[in-house]
């Protein structure tokens, strides 16, 4: 990749907003970026976890294989994320897999190189520890929501979730820019396709949510930010 398009791509990403310029010069220096086709593996689980990646564009896929040899996928990272993140503090293997899950660029840079990058700047060390534990808390959420929230409150929890966390307010409305299948939201959700296909239209037909392939919009977010299984009738 030429330099100054590789050094535009990294001043651009918010990770790195905070960094001096000799700082931003050592990004530079020990990342490496990469172009990813659809469905293009990462890394696989139990690989060795030596390097830490930046999605600048497109969507990856995190995901574990069940003993039945079933996906579970565990999120998917939207532009501007971190992902294999763990690796710096925890095991040298994977223990999940990562994909692309449409055209994507990435950026890499190996474990040791972060951990100097970390040392060097005290207040991004304190924001790449507060993201791991709020992923942390974030899997603690969705073992809990198994066991106490039924189909229809998890999906409708995961919208406000998304909302809250990627979601674009304009005009009174939430827009969630996202590819995401309702096949993936129901493996994100542990429910189905056909669950979630029904919860989403019911909320079309109320006038709360709107969705195509490329977005979802949420028209009243009231009703998503402030309730969960009461919206669907």
């Amino acid at each position: 990749m030429n330099k100054s398009l590789k050094f535009w791509y990294l001043e651009n990403f918010d990770f790195f907003s905070e960094l001096s310029q000799n700082q931003r010069e050592f990004v530079h220096r020990n990342t490496e970026m990469k172009s990813l086709l659809k469905n293009e593996i990462i890394y696989l689980e139990g690989s060795p976890a030596n390097n830490i990646y930046f999605l600048k564009e497109g969507e990856v896929r995190i995901s574990k294989f069940n003993d039945a040899g079933e996906e579970f996928l565990i999120r998917i990272i939207p532009p501007g994320s971190i992902f294999g993140e763990s690796s710096i503090i925890c095991s040298s293997k994977r223990k999940e897999f990562a994909t692309a899950e449409k055209q994507s660029l990435i950026c890499r840079i190996s474990n040791n190189k972060m951990k100097e990058l970390l040392l060097l700047n005290p207040e991004l060390n304190l924001r790449y520890s507060g993201m791991l534990e709020i992923r942390l808390e974030n899997m603690q959420k969705r073992l809990e929501d198994l066991t106490f929230k039924n189909s229809e409150e998890r999906i409708l929890d995961f919208l406000k979730t998304t909302a809250i966390n990627s979601g674009k307010c304009s005009n009174g409305e939430i827009t969630i820019p996202s590819s995401l299948t309702h096949k993936n939201i129901a493996k994100l959700t542990s429910t189905s396709r056909q669950v979630v296909s029904g919860v989403f239209n019911d909320l079309k037909k109320q006038g709360i949510i709107y969705y195509n392939r490329r977005e979802i919009r949420i028209l009243n977010p009231d009703a998503i930010l402030n309730s969960l299984s009461k919206t669907v009738k």
